[in-house]
């Protein structure tokens, strides 16, 4: 999701904001009237408060000391308020909804913001994917072929798509919508790891590895396929790539 998270900026100013308050909010925002300013630094100053290790989740907690993605979230959502139907706040506000556990809420906003005109890729990824974990892998489906008849380049739907399909098992389908993504200019480290999986599904455990040890090269700090390797040891073949890997 990193497409609707912008980057930080202003951060001595939002810095002291979030840590006690160099400025209050309401004046943050006098300074800041353009919401698409605000919005930029509100999810800059979260993206960061990820980096460092603040666990915003833990804030619905009543006995959670902290209060900075708190104040964070209640500003998006503030946003939101004043500017429901602007496409790139009500995405940012879903997405910390999501990532504050709050499902339900981003599910609203999202559903919302799907049946608005045009494309709109970046809520069905995370539309399709509150619809996996709620285990509806047809409805998730569903959501992402309507955009990619929209965005028929945008790779990262095709990536989730294959996801869809591998869970049912469809193999064959979750291949193809693979290789359509790497065509579409996805990551190669990804496409061959999902490979992997794929294979290793269907215990063609050679072939997996082979997949995984590509995705290693292509990417050598990716540690996915070096723990799947490990995993599948008692494989010869893996056993033996295992082995080049650590040597």
């Amino acid at each position: 999701m990193k497409a609707i998270i912008p980057t930080l900026r202003g951060g001595i100013a939002v810095l002291c904001l979030a840590l006690g308050g160099c400025v209050s909010m309401d004046n943050h925002r006098n300074h800041h009237p353009d919401p698409y300013d605000r919005l930029s630094q509100l999810m800059g100053l979260y993206q960061e408060q990820r980096r460092i290790g603040s666990s915003c989740d833990e804030l619905w907690k009543v006995s959670s000391p902290s209060v900075d993605c708190q104040r964070i979230q209640r500003e998006v959502e503030r946003l939101y308020a004043e500017f429901p139907n602007d496409s790139r706040i009500m995405i940012a506000n879903a997405t910390l909804q999501f990532q504050a556990g709050r499902l339900d809420k981003a599910q609203f906003t999202l559903d919302q913001l799907l049946s608005k005109p045009g494309s709109h890729p970046e809520a069905a990824l995370l539309r399709s994917q509150i619809s996996m974990l709620e285990g509806n892998s047809s409805r998730a489906r569903a959501v992402l072929q309507q955009q990619i008849e929209l965005r028929p380049d945008y790779h990262e739907l095709r990536e989730a798509l294959a996801a869809t399909y591998y869970i049912e098992g469809k193999y064959e389908s979750a291949q193809r919508a693979l290789n359509i993504a790497g065509r579409l200019g996805a990551p190669g480290w990804r496409i061959s790891y999902h490979h992997g999986l794929i294979q290793e599904a269907q215990e063609n455990w050679s072939r997996a590895c082979s997949y995984y040890m590509v995705s290693l090269e292509q990417k050598h700090n990716f540690t996915a396929p070096a723990n799947r390797l490990i995993g599948l040891s008692h494989n010869e073949a893996c056993r033996s790539l295992a082995d080049r890997r650590a040597s």
